[in-house]
């Protein structure tokens, strides 16, 4: 069975306008994220990773003015990944779009403006494009029609998992020979009050930290994590066609497992047991060079990770966090993992978990500066609300070999 490459990726994050600056903070341990006020129930200060650029490639066209922000976000992330590829005959193509949504537009400021436009019983201030403001799929849509394509379109939600549960879709899509190429991406803009409020009261947003303290992953005194807006695209491909066009390939997706903690709603998993056996199935009894962690500061979800890098690895595979720098931007965390492992393959290192002092997580084997070395296999872990669980194994192309 001919395997899956990657042969294009685009990034939009926190302080992060594409990949080339993705680069530049990961290899640099660049914190994106800052303190704000506003979003709390009494103005307590909070973390959040906001992308502060007008996305000014569209604001010329009046087309895009009504727009909801996470659309706009995935149409320039995939505009770059498209480039990136270097596929120019999508119409020749069977094209699947694949996107992982978790919250959508809920920190777009139109789709706030049209909330209260109800709840104030403004029925002529509330515009047409309402219903399209709050339905996942119409971002999935608009991304899609943006990129040229009009085939196979899915959007997939299942909280932070959303994106990497997408490439798992997009993958089996693409092993069936339903479809040649698969545009797979994430993205959400969850920074608002309604988000703040409601991670306030689980008590998961941390209030009146420093960013010395404040969602710090592998950091007991963490209180929660930070929110944070994104969005990242890859371009899969089976290897025989991207050889046929003599791509260049980026690295290839050999396995994502996922399944969930299976408990009632309002309650969590604290024993950790599905993760560790979803990782236990990707892993397959490998060593990675390390795991890409989905360590975000929430202390549950950390002690996880620290059982998983026990249980399964006895501590000795480093483990790092991109969370630290970028925070978390919900249903787009899992691909923007995805593409900074393959960076980190491409360029040789693994990204650092910066502001950590391992206070609680002293027996990991935690990477707080960069080490540069040769990265040929990267394990990556993911959590959603939910209950969710993901985890996948990225691996550097070698022609040739078996799948």
């Amino acid at each position: 069975m001919s395997k899956v490459v990657v042969t294009g990726y685009g990034v939009k994050a926190p302080n992060t306008s594409n990949s080339k600056e993705f680069v530049d903070n990961l290899v640099n341990g660049v914190c994106c994220l800052e303190t704000v006020n506003h979003l709390t129930p009494k103005g307590e200060s909070t973390v959040v990773g906001v992308i502060k650029e007008d996305l000014l490639e569209f604001l010329p066209d009046k087309a895009y003015a009504r727009f909801p922000r996470t659309a706009l976000l995935g149409m320039a992330a995939g505009k770059e990944a498209l480039s990136h590829s270097k596929l120019s005959d999508l119409k020749s193509k069977k094209i699947g779009v694949f996107f992982g949504v978790s919250v959508g537009n809920i920190g777009d400021v139109n789709f706030q403006e049209s909330i209260l436009n109800v709840h104030q019983n403004n029925y002529r201030e509330v515009p047409i494009i309402f219903g399209h403001q709050g339905n996942h799929h119409s971002i999935t849509s608009a991304i899609a029609h943006y990129l040229g394509t009009k085939g196979m379109t899915k959007t997939i939600s299942t909280g932070c998992t959303s994106s990497l549960e997408a490439i798992q879709d997009a993958a089996v899509y693409l092993k069936s020979g339903v479809i040649d190429v698969a545009i797979v991406g994430g993205v959400d803009s969850p920074i608002s009050k309604a988000a703040a409020f409601a991670f306030a009261k689980t008590k998961v947003l941390p209030l009146n930290q420093s960013l010395d303290d404040a969602a710090v992953p592998f950091q007991s005194s963490s209180k929660g994590f930070a929110m944070s807006e994104g969005a990242g695209v890859i371009i899969l491909e089976r290897e025989t066609d991207a050889l046929k066009r003599e791509a260049i390939i980026l690295g290839e997706i050999d396995r994502i497992v996922s399944n969930n903690d299976g408990v009632f709603i309002y309650s969590v998993d604290q024993s950790g047991e599905q993760m560790i056996n979803a990782l236990r199935e990707v892993l397959n009894h490998r060593h990675p060079d390390y795991v890409n962690s989905q360590a975000l500061g929430i202390q549950l979800n950390d002690i996880i990770e620290q059982k998983c890098s026990k249980e399964l690895l006895n501590h000795k595979v480093p483990y790092t966090s991109i969370k630290s720098m970028i925070g978390n931007p919900f249903g787009a965390i899992g691909i923007i993992q995805v593409i900074s492992s393959l960076i980190s393959i491409n360029y040789g290192f693994i990204p650092p978990t910066i502001r950590t002092r391992k206070k609680g997580f002293e027996d990991m084997n935690i990477v707080c500066d960069t080490i540069f070395k040769e990265i040929n296999e990267v394990a990556i872990t993911n959590h959603g609300y939910g209950g969710n669980n993901a985890c996948a194994y990225i691996k550097s192309y070698k022609k040739g070999e078996s799948s």
